[in-house]
């Protein structure tokens, strides 16, 4: 998935700031974190191709949301709920940038319901979904938000790169937007809710702070390699450094990278110079890893390498030995089927996935799909009956505990507070294993990590209705 989207990033010019041994740049500018995603940085890097891909059909006029479609707290039936069903609205990018980008959001979010249905739906109401493409256009996301909010109960589960389009629709109909928020505006929107929070500028410390404890001296030599491609990924890039930087961890070579470039022997050469220790590529998918691993053992250069995007069902095929070794950090179990026997939400979502489409998108974003699904449901559970937006919004603002079962660490989407708990794995011997300090099911979560905290961050400020 990650490959795919990488691929797709139009942007490869070089953004001067400041230098490193080794003649390497990146920018440094104001950013928000991201945390939970890596992945996300990389689907946001896509966009910088959005406004050649839309110049040539004009942008259409979206659906303006009526007052029915908000204003229905207890004074008429909600939009989308019959007395047997309750339809939500979806917007994913499926047909471009490239054929199949985001499908995983849909396979997921059909698979939670498809799971919860079979248990009789939500108070004896059937959830079903009305997805649409955004066709990679911010008119046609506007337009298929605008329609849902007319005609659908909440919007849940969607996953676009220009889902900034849908920000002053639902401001507007003041409809909750449960999903994983990829524009950093959307990230602090008051109605948007996601099971997994990247509060703006307020990034978690703890997988930095064990690195740093962990090993003491490899931390002084740090390289980086990140994906290059728009402001957004630079700006978040710039979040990750700092915070690096913050406890103690010393950069000595950083380089963006573009969709193209696959010849990291440069790299290496500059690393080895520099005496890197460590390298750390938050960023990087399966196929990029991959290459870079395998550069890495022609050149046999051997530092502790940390990857927190390349974790798929290729890596290790597209790697090979070159692969024995590599570090995963992520905030997701081993979903592709590692953590099936101990974690029951894992095969519960496998299983789903499977009988909601033949071929199924294992991925990050169908991760997204069930845990956005699954909050939904388990808040229009406490939304009344029959159940109305106000009440839904209320039962949201009072979950402030949720873990999908295990799917994700422990998280307050209520409050938007993003947790500190990680997952590390390693590969050894063929085998994606969990390693210490990672436990044997579930996530490590240091007790006193703290964050970083940016000038001017404050806690979100929900809605009453």
């Amino acid at each position: 998935m990650v490959n795919r989207q990488f691929r797709a990033i139009c942007d490869r010019t070089t953004i001067p700031d400041r230098r490193y041994p080794g003649g390497r740049v990146r920018r440094r500018r104001t950013a928000s974190a991201m945390s939970p995603l890596m992945l996300v940085m990389l689907a946001i890097s896509v966009a910088a191709c959005s406004s050649a891909g839309s110049a040539a059909s004009p942008p259409k006029t979206p659906t303006e949301p009526t007052s029915s479609a908000h204003a229905n707290g207890g004074r008429g039936p909600a939009p989308g709920v019959t007395a047997n069903s309750v339809t939500v609205g979806q917007v994913d990018d499926l047909g471009s940038p490239i054929p199949g980008l985001f499908k995983g959001a849909e396979d997921g979010t059909k698979a939670y319901f498809a799971y919860i249905n079979s248990k009789g739906g939500v108070n004896g109401r059937k959830l079903i979904l009305d997805a649409q493409d955004s066709t990679f256009q911010s008119g046609e996301v506007a337009v298929a938000t605008g329609a849902q909010i007319h005609n659908d109960f909440a919007l849940v589960g969607g996953f676009s790169l220009l889902d900034a389009a849908e920000k002053p629709l639902i401001d507007i109909a003041h409809v909750p937007d449960i999903t994983l928020p990829l524009d950093t505006g959307m990230v602090s929107d008051p109605f948007v809710y996601s099971a997994l929070p990247n509060p703006v500028n307020n990034y978690p410390l703890g997988f930095f702070k064990y690195l740093q404890h962990t090993y003491p001296q490899a931390v002084k030599k740090v390289g980086i390699i990140w994906a290059k491609a728009t402001p957004a990924t630079a700006a978040i890039e710039h979040t990750f450094e700092t915070a690096m930087t913050s406890v103690g961890i010393r950069i000595v070579y950083d380089r963006g990278v573009g969709p193209f470039d696959t010849n990291f022997l440069p790299d290496i050469v500059s690393m080895k110079d520099a005496g890197v220790r460590m390298f750390i590529s938050l960023e990087l998918p399966d196929n990029f890893a991959a290459a870079l691993a395998r550069q890495m053992q022609q050149q046999n250069f051997t530092p502790i390498n940390i990857e927190g995007a390349a974790y798929s069902s290729r890596l290790l095929a597209l790697a090979g030995s070159a692969a024995d070794g590599m570090f995963i950090f992520q905030s997701y179990p081993l979903y592709l089927g590692q953590d099936a026997k101990t974690i029951p939400a894992v095969t519960q979502f496998v299983a789903w996935m499977k009988k909601v489409d033949a071929r199924p998108n294992f991925e990050i974003e169908s991760v997204s799909g069930w845990i956005s699904a699954e909050l939904f449901a388990a808040a229009l559970k406490h939304a009344g009956d029959p159940p109305t937006r106000a009440g839904l919004i209320s039962a949201l603002n009072k979950t402030t505990l949720f873990d999908s079962g295990g799917l994700i660490p422990l998280s307050n989407p209520a409050g938007e507070v993003s947790s500190s708990c990680f997952l590390l794995a390693q590969v050894r011997h063929g085998q994606i294993q969990r390693v210490p300090p990672t436990p044997s099911t579930g996530f490590f979560c240091p007790t006193s990590s703290g964050y970083l905290t940016s000038p001017g961050y404050h806690r979100i400020v929900r809605p009453t209705s």
